[in-house]
């Protein structure tokens, strides 16, 4: 499993949320989009998710251990399930195992992404503050989310990181699209609740919603110039009661 250590190498070297061409493909992290020659390609989530670590990871091999650990965190699966993952996302990208021009098998080992990729755009790192428009309020912690999909979960490597023991490794989706937000459970151990009800589809999430993870709850905020509380006034010192 890589550390928080590998994470900041993985995303320096890959362009984390990057949006990348190789061939005649791009692959949006961002949207969740593979598309070929503009045209969108299908792939399930499982298998976009492992092709986003393999371009992430490139041209080193991700080990079939750690692609499990991270692509079911929570359960434990065949190994064909892995394979059948790595065959779908060849066969969305016209790719010969036997002669690979993008995912290539390491023989028992694991598998590595061994195509040319251009980065086409790269999130700014260090977004500043005032660019926050929704996040989580976690204990005394406020939690950014980004456009895109975020991860919540108990890995490093998540996008949100909340370091709790109910939490699972890779708990939660939230998604920011359009000016929306939504929230999907990823097969979490202890689930995840939104108001107080369990949810097992994909849920909208407004201003003010409490999202629990297990259960570590959380607030869901989203800003807005229109509904933001006026500022308070502040007495000033010389004036105040002796």
């Amino acid at each position: 499993m890589a550390g928080a250590e590998s994470q900041g190498n993985r995303k320096d070297s890959a362009g984390a949320r990057a949006r990348v061409r190789f061939g005649a493909f791009e692959f949006d992290a961002a949207t969740r989009e593979l598309l070929r020659e503009g045209q969108r390609v299908h792939l399930s989530p499982k298998s976009f998710d492992l092709l986003e670590i393999l371009i992430e990871r490139r041209p080193a091999l991700v080990t079939k251990t750690e692609l499990q650990d991270r692509l079911w965190p929570d359960a434990v699966v065949l190994e064909a399930n892995l394979g059948n993952a790595v065959a779908e996302i060849r066969k969305a990208l016209g790719d010969d195992p036997r002669s690979p021009q993008y995912v290539a098998t390491v023989s028992r080992r694991g598998y590595r992404f061994c195509g040319r990729v251009d980065v086409v755009g790269r999130p700014e790192a260090g977004r500043p503050h005032a660019a926050v428009r929704w996040w989580l309020v976690w204990r005394e912690s406020i939690l950014p989310l980004a456009e895109g999909v975020n991860v919540v979960g108990r890995h490093p490597e998540c996008d949100v990181w909340i370091d709790a023991g109910s939490v699972s490794r890779a708990h939660a989706d939230i998604a920011i699209a359009g000016g929306h937000a939504t929230i999907e459970d990823r097969q979490s151990t202890n689930g995840t609740f939104v108001d107080g009800a369990r949810i097992a589809v994909r849920h909208a999430l407004v201003d003010g919603a409490t999202v629990a993870f297990g259960s570590e709850r959380a607030v869901f905020r989203e800003w807005s110039d229109a509904t933001a509380p006026a500022t308070e006034p502040v007495r000033s010192a010389s004036k105040r009661p002796v």
